[in-house]
């Protein structure tokens, strides 16, 4: 994770976890994945999708659903 950039795009995080667009959509509008509107795009801070990330672990470990 430490060669992320500290402000990510919607297509950095679909990177990360190698998923399609409305996967990451969905996150964002279920706030699962905190993000914000600049220009017209969507933003992600790095601390935000290390906080998603452990919530998906945590979520996982527990038997629940995913994004």
């Amino acid at each position: 994770m430490e060669h992320l950039p500290s402000i990510l795009t919607v297509e950095d995080v679909m990177a990360y976890f190698r998923v399609s667009r409305p996967t990451v959509a969905r996150a964002i509008k279920a706030r699962k994945l905190k993000s914000y509107k600049l220009g017209g795009q969507r933003r992600i801070k790095l601390e935000w999708l290390k906080e998603y990330e452990d919530s998906l672990i945590e979520s996982s470990a527990r038997g629940g659903e995913t994004v």
